[in-house]
């Protein structure tokens, strides 16, 4: 199977002049003269010749200078993994929500200094990983110093709810 990436300017240029080329009416002062074969029909191909060169006689112009070039990136560079500094700290971090699907779950945890992540089952924490992502509750086993612990985020009620 061949993957084809189409440009959506060609596409909106194809819509556009298909467009225009269904709309533009033949009027009997643009037909051109009846050939001396003595037949009244004007040939399919001479009215297209004629609609594409009223399309063509109307000039667009898109003045450029001074606006953003809609087609660069909006991200570039390689992917960086994070750095052990970059990751959440599990001791002052809280859970903010869950969000559960059929395929995948994760957790929205916001740390101390009020920065957020999306943590998934297996992912880095400081000193650890994410063990287990529950309806209300994050679980990450942290080893310290040579001693692994168990540190469980729950989910904090609030009012309405």
């Amino acid at each position: 199977m061949r993957k084809y990436n189409f440009n959506m300017s060609v596409a909106m240029t194809l819509v556009v002049v298909c467009g225009l080329l269904a709309s533009t009416p033949l009027l009997a002062e643009d037909a051109p003269a009846k050939a001396d074969t003595g037949s009244d029909a004007v040939s399919p191909s001479q009215i297209s010749r004629d609609r594409i060169n009223a399309i063509r006689a109307n000039e667009f112009f898109y003045q450029s200078f001074g606006k953003d070039d809609p087609f660069t990136t909006l991200v570039s560079g390689d992917f960086e993994q994070a750095s052990a500094a970059e990751l959440v700290d599990m001791n002052s971090a809280h859970l903010v929500g869950v969000m559960w699907g059929q395929d995948d779950k994760f957790a929205l945890v916001e740390d101390g200094e009020g920065f957020g992540y999306i943590l998934r089952v297996g992912d880095r924490v400081r000193n650890g990983r994410v063990v287990s992502i529950r309806k209300s509750s994050l679980t990450a086993r942290v080893t310290l110093y040579g001693i692994t612990s168990k540190v469980v985020l729950k989910l904090e009620k609030t009012e309405g709810k």
